[in-house]
């Protein structure tokens, strides 16, 4: 327990890496605990709160308490989640999301070519028929 501290990067039993967020005697179970924020390889169990006490901050289903002798100190870093074939994933693909009020999307992809475009709101002419064509025709001739 000396060895760990809160902030420091540690390999749980299963593979996972994590970050410790709390250290200490937690009210819903007696002895020693640490909190800590799943990063990489595994699901928590909580946000960092159990039994409506809150103990440290993280996002829902990365917190999880364990005992000390759960978890070993590690160097290794978490590395980017790996796609089916091996290869980097992807980050998440840029939004486009309707503002609020006008019903226009906003993206959050910038467009070079948005002012070269015409509006769809803009008048267009009627196309003519075609006897009104052919009546043209036979005029010029």
């Amino acid at each position: 327990m000396a060895d760990l501290a809160i902030g420091q990067m540690v390999e749980l039993a299963s593979g996972a890496l994590a970050i410790i967020k709390y250290i200490g005697q937690p009210h819903f179970a007696p002895g020693q605990w640490v909190g800590v924020e799943i990063l990489q390889g595994g699901e928590g169990k909580n946000d960092g709160s159990v039994q409506g006490e809150r103990y440290f901050d993280c996002k829902a289903g990365q917190g999880m308490f364990l005992r000390p002798t759960a978890m070993s100190l590690t160097d290794r870093r978490p590395t980017a989640p790996q796609g089916i074939n091996g290869a980097a994933k992807k980050g998440p693909r840029p939004s486009s999301v309707l503002s609020s009020g006008t019903g226009r999307r906003i993206s959050s992809v910038p467009d070079p070519a948005i002012s070269k475009r015409m509006s769809m709101n803009s008048a267009s002419p009627t196309p003519a028929s075609r006897s009104s064509m052919l009546r043209v025709c036979m005029l010029v001739k």
